[in-house]
């Protein structure tokens, strides 16, 4: 069945795929239906139902019997969009990477820009047109980032988000909760107190603090910096970050208790 092989492309093994069709086509069954009308024996269905619930493609209703129905397919379809899309793009990255002549042709150039309208706008231009992206944030105010992230919500390609450890409070966190899902969440204990963000490995906006540590509303300075050479040094020092920092989900709960 051709929707049954497309399934198994995306991951699911035949018997959860022959699961999958058989719920959408139900709505909710139990077990025994689904074994029946999927095809799949009685002594496999179970393991079987359990794989798909720790994959996120179905949901269980508690009852007697209890009953099984499809989860967030779209989330689930999404995901495979976005994880061969950023494997396409790394592909294509490396193989560029093969040939360093293109590399060279870019000369550095460093602008200086103020506002925040500026900066939200720069930072809309380039990620319209980037396929990889890293942040760094060492400060933090809720409007900016929500203003940030609004921007990047909808853009499905690889994206890191280092942030510095001391910055985290609880009303921080809930923030990165809301976008762990489409950023890499790491933290770090010695980020600069800068915003910094670099697309595609050459093209570099840092957002220096507001000059009134207390009030992150100021219009603020920020350095456009776009070279290769420059971004080369950031990617390995990402690199380094990656290795030292810790990831989102095992501290946040530690903080917020």
């Amino acid at each position: 069945m051709e929707l049954e092989e497309q399934l198994m492309k995306m991951g699911l093994t035949e018997y959860e795929s022959k699961v999958m069709i058989s719920i959408v086509k139900s709505g909710e069954s139990p077990a025994k239906d689904l074994s029946l009308n999927s095809g799949v024996p009685y002594s496999r269905i179970y393991d079987t139902i359990n794989d798909l619930l720790k994959k996120g493609w179905v949901k269980k209703k508690e009852g007697r019997p209890s009953l099984f129905c499809a989860g967030d397919i779209d989330n689930r379809i999404n995901e495979y969009i976005n994880e061969n899309k950023i494997m396409a793009e790394k592909i294509k990255l490396n193989l560029e990477s093969l040939s360093e002549i293109n590399r060279y042709e870019l000369l550095p150039t460093i602008n200086v820009e103020r506002s925040w309208k500026n900066f939200y706008k720069k930072i809309e231009e380039l990620s319209n047109t980037s396929k990889q992206l890293t942040c760094v944030f060492g400060f933090h105010n809720k409007n900016v980032f929500e203003k940030i992230n609004a921007i990047f919500v909808n853009k499905f390609y690889q994206k890191n988000l280092f942030v510095k450890s001391d910055i985290l409070n609880n009303k921080f966190i809930s923030d990165l909760e809301k976008i762990s899902k489409t950023f890499n969440i790491r933290i770090l204990p010695f980020t600069p107190k800068v915003l910094l963000f670099l697309f595609d490995g050459k093209n570099i906006i840092i957002v220096l603090p507001p000059l009134d540590a207390n009030n992150y509303e100021d219009e603020i300075k920020f350095l456009e910096i776009r070279n290769f050479e420059i971004g080369k040094i950031l990617e390995k020092m990402i690199e380094i970050a990656l290795l030292e920092s810790l990831p989102f989900e095992s501290i946040k709960d530690s903080i917020m208790g």
